[in-house]
């Protein structure tokens, strides 16, 4: 993310050209000192901040952030929008939920009109777009359709760090002998699995990113073989998941959306969905051998996504579950035949992370036989 409060130089012409074509973005009634911030710039509003304009047409995400009176700052709510040229968005300050929600106007396209006619008295309340990160944003961003931002976001359209749960009613919580086979006799001892003593929670309808769902690596109920068999290669589940889109480019428009809500929004579920795509396609030869087209595509945004890691997740190790599926993934493109796409991958994650490659198709000590001295 980019806090940068100095002014934006852009060339006269260019700029009327841009107040002219770009779609604008109106937010009424904000307090003064909320965090604002549209893709990867962040900002604190001032007193004449009435909103953003210039804006290109493409997926935006928009969120503001309340402050309290002792520096302590909200979760971050927001929206993502798909902006056409010369469009209006109107978002209004719910002063009980401190967040944005859409215009309580009873006509909205007649008040979205009389912006765009009145722009010019606006002007001077509007800030500019700041282009100086848009190349940057483009690149995370470039695949993703107004289909896919419809479909994915929530059906009630805020989007937080974390869903809003409800709880299931008594009877359903997993309790007492409802649950007696859960329990895994150990002499005189019962063994419990943890999470059947929690309730049972689900997200409130409407609140969670509506993303395709992800087959799991094993299938449930598979015998010890087909165990090893998934986890050596998981190309079946691969397969499940590549047939829920119509097109490699619709996976990559889907992934690309999961990163960026993560990536501004700090959406948990996103950041899941998209840890979950990386750990099932990183570990199959055969899905590589099979799906080229999907692996070039996935590999070239990987190169745009990962720079932009939290610190947490860049410091390479075996601890690192991302850099280990990385080293994963790079493994199959080589043997897949993409022996390019893993070369380019591993160059932009050398420079930007330092991330080294070293061995990668060298035996893997887990792998080979175990050699027992029987004197």
């Amino acid at each position: 993310m980019n806090v940068d409060e100095s002014a934006m130089e852009m060339d006269p012409e260019l700029a009327k050209k841009l107040f002219a074509t770009g779609a604008v973005l109106v937010i009424t009634g904000a307090p003064v000192g909320t965090e604002f911030g549209i893709d990867l710039c962040n900002y604190t509003i001032g007193e004449k901040f009435r909103g953003v304009k210039m804006i290109p047409p493409g997926p935006h995400y928009i969120w503001c952030a309340s402050c309290g009176p002792y520096g302590d700052v909200a979760p971050r709510v927001g929206f993502v929008h798909f902006f056409k040229s010369e469009e209006v968005v109107v978002r209004e300050w719910n002063q009980r939920d401190e967040e944005m929600q859409e215009s309580q106007c009873d006509d909205r396209e007649l008040e979205k009109k009389r912006i765009r006619d009145n722009l010019k008295e606006f002007d001077s309340f509007l800030a500019p777009y700041d282009y100086r990160f848009y190349n940057k944003w483009k690149l995370l961003t470039d695949k993703i359709t107004e289909g896919t931002v419809e479909r994915c976001r929530p059906t009630l359209g805020a989007i937080r760090t974390n869903v809003e749960l409800q709880s299931c009613t008594d009877e359903d919580r997993p309790r007492g002998p409802l649950y007696i086979n859960n329990l895994q006799q150990k002499g005189n001892k019962s063994i419990v699995n943890e999470s059947d003593l929690l309730p049972n929670l689900k997200p409130v309808e409407g609140t969670a990113p509506r993303f395709t769902e992800l087959p799991s690596r094993v299938p449930h109920n598979a015998t010890p073989a087909e165990v090893t068999e998934h986890n050596m290669d998981c190309v079946q589940s691969i397969e499940k998941l590549v047939d829920k889109f119509h097109s490699s480019e619709a996976f990559i428009e889907e992934e690309q959306l999961a990163f960026v809500l993560y990536l501004v929004g700090y959406s948990v579920e996103s950041l899941a969905h998209w840890r979950n795509i990386l750990h099932l396609l990183a570990h199959s030869e055969q899905a590589v051998l099979n799906y080229k087209m999907l692996y070039m595509k996935y590999s070239e945004a990987l190169m745009q996504q990962l720079p932009h890691l939290p610190e947490e997740l860049m410091e390479p190790g075996e601890y690192n579950t991302v850099y280990k599926d990385v080293r994963s993934l790079l493994i199959n493109l080589n043997l897949g035949g993409l022996s390019v796409s893993a070369d380019r991958l591993a160059r932009k994650l050398q420079k930007t992370l330092q991330w080294e490659f070293e061995g990668l198709l060298d035996e893997d000590p887990e792998d080979m036989p175990v050699i027992v001295d029987m004197t």
